[in-house]
């Protein structure tokens, strides 16, 4: 079984944010995993699924170990599956304008959190801001 045969929209969710925070700088910092498991664990309170304190924990590592696959240059470049995890969420059916907006929102969040803006952080920004249809905030 592969990564892509068992993901459902979180570990999509997770997978932008942490492909977002890696691919900017190649390097990803203790600060910028916190701002991603925080993100996470908002985005599953407020879904209507039943979920765990452990669960963000374990979707988190699945995430990881889904990157540290395609980093190893297996299969899919990172950036062919960044963009398929976005297009995959923008079928859910709650992902909306407004969903869209908090989800750029929150990669600004994730380019912030090692108090450095990189200019690859804004344009990557830029383009999935475009890649979901929605203005990319100021970072």
């Amino acid at each position: 079984m592969t990564f892509e045969e068992n993901i459902d929209w979180i570990d999509n969710y997770g997978f932008i944010l942490l492909a977002f925070a890696h691919m900017t700088d190649w390097s990803l910092v203790d600060a910028e995993i916190e701002v991603i498991k925080e993100k996470l664990e908002l985005m599953l309170s407020h879904s209507n699924q039943k979920y765990s304190e452990e669960e963000v924990p374990r979707k988190l590592v699945k995430i990881l170990q889904r990157y540290e696959t395609l980093k190893d240059g297996k299969g899919k470049t990172i950036m062919e599956s960044l963009l398929r995890a976005c297009e995959s969420l923008k079928k859910e059916p709650w992902f909306d304008e407004l969903a869209a907006t908090v989800m750029v929102r929150f990669l600004a969040e994730v380019a912030e959190a090692d108090h450095k803006i990189e200019k690859t952080e804004v344009q990557l920004l830029k383009n999935l801001a475009d890649v979901f249809g929605v203005k990319s905030p100021r970072i």
